[in-house]
Order: structure tokens, then sequence, then C-alpha cells
């Protein structure tokens, strides 16, 4: 067996262990043979609902989003061809939440009535904010991948301003909500959500595999890409808006999660290199292992007390990227 091929195996039974250790933690802990009856339906109704309603789809948005983020920081690195590019340091989630805010504000419904509407909305606020990017960036053909960046974060922190003004309109049930959510937190853990991105993610992350030739391509530069009949504007159109639905979709449902689009693709690249019919099966894998790790930590670290996963995967991301800055320099 090839070192690639045991690497993927070794990611499959970390992530399944890690499903496994995070269905047993939290603050109703559930041991190996409360598990048995959950399997073999001795459970009582108590358990079952704490499992199957609450616990289960939690994990598995949780293992969702983290496959999103990761395929989406792929395509937006290979695209843009700028190795710190992320959702989060490109504003597409500070546009998610701007939206959101303003859906609060003016239409003031409680979560349960509009998750259909949060993930719509969440999808438009993150592709205007990317089309003005990707305008600023026509412009200035010349932009280097770190004006790229910085441009980003200066969108973003604007928009995050304006969010904040809005949020100052909410109510206190409604500010803590959008306050949450902004952190990122996995707050959409329902089957409906489950089965959403679900569907989403199969068909999205299949077409990105089956285009693993062309990004290939791109890390080869306009002029041998043109050379080898790769149309690089259509291409890298369609598959920067499946970066942004990708993303949008966590975002809906995880919040403003940052850094799991940056460390996934970087660490899939020290490990596989950059073939992507490699780099994303590994990078889907670890960016699953990634956020379930973090919901671990985020629900036992502090019992009772629960710490937004988003904080979590911040505190594991902004390390590495400073050392990204760094190792550019």
């Amino acid at each position: 067996m090839s070192r690639k091929k045991r690497l993927i195996v070794i990611l499959i039974l970390l992530l399944a262990g890690l499903v496994v250790l995070d269905l047993h933690s939290g603050y109703t802990s559930i041991s190996w043979q409360q598990m048995g009856d959950l399997l073999t339906g001795k459970a009582s109704r108590a358990l079952s609902y704490t499992f199957f309603e609450l616990r289960l789809p939690r994990i598995l948005i949780s293992l969702l989003v983290g496959i999103g983020l990761s395929v989406s920081g792929v395509l937006l690195q290979s695209v843009t061809q700028n190795d710190m590019a992320d959702p989060g340091l490109l504003g597409i989630n500070a546009g998610s939440g701007l939206m959101l805010a303003l859906f609060f504000v003016f239409f003031k419904q409680s979560t349960d009535q509009f998750s259909f509407w949060l993930v719509v909305l969440s999808f438009i606020g993150a592709l205007l904010v990317f089309v003005m990017e990707y305008r600023l960036a026509i412009v200035y053909r010349k932009m280097h991948p770190k004006r790229l960046l910085l441009m980003g974060v200066a969108i973003s922190l604007g928009i995050s301003s304006l969010t904040t003004m809005l949020m100052l309109k909410m109510p206190d049930q409604d500010y803590a909500f959008v306050q949450s959510w902004l952190t990122g937190n996995i707050w959409g853990a329902s089957w409906e959500n489950v089965i959403l991105l679900t569907i989403c993610f199969i068909l999205l992350i299949t077409y990105v595999f089956y285009r693993s030739f062309t990004l290939n391509v791109f890390d080869l530069g306009t002029l041998t890409a043109t050379a080898l009949g790769v149309d690089m504007k259509k291409d890298s159109k369609r598959l920067l808006l499946i970066a942004i639905v990708l993303s949008s979709l966590c975002c809906a449902v995880g919040g403003g999660l940052s850094f799991v689009g940056l460390i996934c693709p970087h660490l899939s690249r020290k490990l596989v290199g950059s073939n992507h019919r490699v780099l994303v099966p590994v990078s889907v894998l670890i960016g699953g292992v990634l956020l379930v790790a973090a919901d671990i930590v985020s629900r036992t670290l502090l019992l009772p007390n629960e710490i937004p996963i988003g904080i979590v995967a911040t505190v594991i991301g902004a390390p590495y990227f400073l050392y990204l800055l760094v190792k550019e320099k």
C-alpha cells in the first residue's frame, strides 16, 4: 500500500474514532453500554431523544461544516493562486453575517421560522462580498495575493462594523443569537439541515473532484492552462461560485467559523502534495477531523458550560496563520 493510501486509511480511522468519542462525550455522558442499548432499541425515551435529536445531528453538522469549509478553502486557494485565501479572511463570512443581521432587524423572525431563508441570505451575502472583491481584483490586474488578502480583511472589518451597529437595535434574545453565530456556533443541528448539506456536498464535491485536472492546471499558470485548452476565466468563475456555495451553506448552520478553510488545505498539501485528485479527498478528511475534534473540546473543556466551536477553531488557526505570514515573508 502506498504512503498516500495509508494516510487516507489512517485519517478515516481517526475520524471514525473521533465521531464515536464525540457521541460519548458532553454534558450528558453516554456510556458504552447505553450506546449498545441505543443500537438495540432498549434505551429510554429521554436518552434516545438526547442521542438522536440533539447529539448525533450536531456531530454530523460539525463534520459536514468541516468538510465544506475545507473544500471551499482548496478552491479559493487554487483558483486565486493565493495560499492564504480563506472564506473568513476574504470577508465571505462577514457578508453572510450582515445579511443575517439585516433579516433580524427588518423581519424579526425566530430561527425556527426562517432556517431556509438563513441559507439563502447567507449565500447572497457571501456572493455580494466576493463579487465586490473580484471586481476590484479585475480593476487592479496586477494585484498581489497579499493585497487581495488585505482587501478582504478591510472589507470584512467594514461589514462587521455595520453588523455591530445593526445588532444594537436588536432585542436581547436576537442579539445573543447573532453574537453567538458570528463567533462560530453549531446552531443548525437538525436532520433537515443534515440532509440538505449532505445532498449539496455530495453533488458539489463530486464535481470538484471531477475537475481535479483543471485545478491542477491552475497551479501551472495562465499561459500553460491556455495551451492545454483550459478556459481559465470560465472555469474560475464556476469553481469560485462552488466555493461560495459551500462556505455559505456552512456559515448558515455553523456561523462565522474562521481559519478552517485556511488550515486544512495547507496541511493536506504538506501531506500529499498539490495533485487535487488526492488533495481534495484528504482535505475532506482533515476538515472533518478538525471540526469534530473542535466540537469535542468545545463541549467538554469547561463543563457544564460550552465554548463556541469558532473560538476553538480560532485558537488553532490564528497561530498557523501567523506562521504562514512569517513564512511568506
